[in-house]
């Protein structure tokens, strides 16, 4: 399979999330831009795609592809809202043809009816899938959404700075002051946070979202910052001694540090699984489902299974996956690790208890 080339970083934007986007970004997502039937938009994660897929596509489909990446889901949601904001007040705005978010976002994006269902006149491959991923509780039957991947964020590390494995305390050691950093992404941030006090990182508990947030201000002392952008490349140059990371991101990462390692801590990690969906408002709807079909067939799926490091949910790609990607339990973890991974839920009111003590923690 090819070596990913790395594609540019865009960098995480700052105006903030719009207050109570969630009630009116569903209609104002319903008013569509012009459609422009001879290209496809698409919005990804970074590091997180074999170009050649896309050149592949293009060819099979005679589609363009513009293809743009964000850090995290905080910023794919803050991106739809802003764009649903200008349309509201009569501004033209980008929209998306094909986006990835997480389970927790996919589940909100639904519930205001923010996406398409898929066109299983073109979506026809399915039955690729392996049958837990036909059956997810934030899409079952995958009406509306396909798997892209599925990994577990956990934590990355320098093996020669450690001499057993860290775990979720390790974030306030000042051993390691100025050399670790925490995602900056509001839920994975206040997991590890919750993951180091004890505590259930899908909590409702605002005492305990309290105190998850003066855990990371102390933590503050120590990391070097809140990084979902940049510490790949800092894990793989070896500027950081550990960081809270997706293990999709660390394996990429020791192909240029092979010190590195990853590993979910006993108290727990977190899972997730990033899907292909299609916005209610995407101009070019019938190019998404093609790409979405094009991305069941086995082949397609193993090439980004093998580049991005991850499990794409293709039962039938992993014919065409080497035995070293499939054998390695940071990609397909087993089943003792499987048993401490939480997903991360869709919290509804709840999710602004979480944005407000995210917010004290970075003005602190």
């Amino acid at each position: 399979m090819p070596t990913p080339i790395r594609l540019p970083r865009r960098e995480v934007l700052k105006a903030g999330v719009v207050a109570g986007a969630a009630a009116w970004l569903a209609p104002a997502l319903a008013a569509c831009a012009n459609p422009d039937e001879s290209r496809l938009i698409f919005l990804n994660w970074q590091d997180y795609i074999d170009p050649t897929i896309l050149d592949d596509f293009s060819d099979a489909s005679g589609l363009a592809v513009r293809y743009d990446t964000y850090a995290s889901n905080d910023e794919l949601e803050e991106r739809l809202t802003l764009a649903a904001a200008a349309r509201r007040r009569g501004r033209d705005a980008e929209t998306f043809d094909l986006i990835v978010p997480s389970e927790n976002l996919l589940t909100r994006l639904r519930k205001i009816d923010g996406l398409q269902e898929l066109d299983t006149g073109i979506v026809t491959s399915l039955d690729n899938l392996a049958q837990e991923f036909r059956q997810e509780p934030f899409d079952p039957g995958n009406r509306f959404s396909v798997p892209w991947a599925t990994g577990t964020t956990g934590i990355g590390f320098d093996t020669t700075a450690f001499d057993t494995p860290p775990d979720w305390t390790v974030f306030q050691d000042p051993a390691f002051q100025g050399r670790m950093t925490i995602l900056d992404e509001k839920r994975d941030a206040f997991a590890a946070a919750l993951f180091a006090l004890g505590q259930d990182p899908n909590t409702r508990d605002p005492a305990v979202i309290d105190d998850a947030a003066n855990f990371l201000i102390e933590a503050k002392d120590a990391i070097s910052g809140f990084d979902s952008a940049t510490y790949l490349d800092r894990l793989a140059s070896g500027e950081l001694a550990c960081a809270e990371a997706y293990s999709s991101d660390v394996q990429i990462a020791k192909r240029e540090n092979p010190n590195l390692d990853f590993v979910i801590p006993a108290q727990g990690g977190l899972r997730w699984i990033d899907s292909l969906c299609i916005p209610v408002d995407a101009a070019n709807p019938e190019g998404a489902n093609r790409f979405i079909e094009f991305y069941l067939r086995p082949e397609i799926s193993a090439t980004n299974a093998v580049a991005s490091q991850v499990d794409t949910g293709n039962e039938a790609a992993r014919e065409f996956i080497s035995a070293e990607v499939l054998e390695n339990p940071a990609i397909f973890p087993l089943p003792e690790t499987l048993a401490v991974l939480v997903f991360t839920e869709d919290l509804g009111d709840a999710n602004e208890l979480y944005s407000d003590a995210f917010e004290r923690v970075k003005a602190a």
